[in-house]
């Protein structure tokens, strides 16, 4: 497996960002079955997923599903549509969309729809159906984001959730990527991820231009 090379990401001729290398490079420790914990703020969020997800794809050739609870499905594919980076072969499972008058109406044919982020058991069985239907060798599991969920659900279930979660991809050997911002998310639940990740990515005060 090559090195991971320097990419800049433009749009319009501009350079948004340049993905964070240290990352990438941080990746390359990790193996299937790993849980990986990525801590980013709210000015870079979409910097530090791109510079996850990126080299998930292109270094390692993984697929797998892109669970939001932040902002609709569409939104994220064409933030990466925008920088030329394709997300065809990647399955996004939406949580907020349902809400929304006609935002279930989309173009993209690898969305599918969970009328509530309250449905935690839901979203964790449409996951486990949809890598059943994947033909991909190595998968991932990308939970965006945490903090995303606690604005709906209880801290201590969330928690207890987390815990499942990690653990049932963990004996599936899919690589968990859970996103969170550390000053909206509730300190317990912050406090058990610590606990049940096997690594941490700390992108939580770094601004990447």
């Amino acid at each position: 497996m090559g090195r991971f090379q320097r990419q800049f990401y433009t749009l319009g001729g501009l350079i948004v960002f340049e993905l964070d290398q240290r990352i990438a490079e941080q990746l390359t420790q990790v193996s299937l079955g790993s849980s990986v914990q990525v801590r980013m703020s709210s000015s870079n969020a979409f910097a530090v997923t791109a510079s996850t997800m990126v080299p998930l794809m292109q270094m390692f050739e993984m697929g797998g599903v892109y669970i939001s609870a932040s902002r609709g499905a569409v939104e994220i594919i064409q933030a990466f549509e925008a920088i030329g980076v394709d997300v065809s072969g990647i399955h996004f499972l939406d949580l907020v969309s349902s809400g929304v008058l006609g935002g279930t109406d989309v173009p993209y044919s690898n969305i599918t729809f969970v009328d509530s982020p309250i449905m935690l058991e839901s979203i964790m069985l449409r996951t486990l159906y949809t890598l059943r239907t994947v033909n991909n060798q190595r998968n991932f599991v990308f939970l965006d984001s945490v903090n995303a969920l606690a604005i709906y659900n209880d801290d201590r279930m969330l928690a207890e959730y987390l815990h499942t979660f990690i653990n049932t991809f963990r004996q599936r050997e899919v690589l968990s990527v859970i996103l969170n911002v550390p000053d909206q998310t509730p300190p317990l639940v912050l406090a058990n991820l610590d606990t049940y990740c096997t690594d941490l990515v700390d992108r939580g005060q770094v601004v990447l231009l």
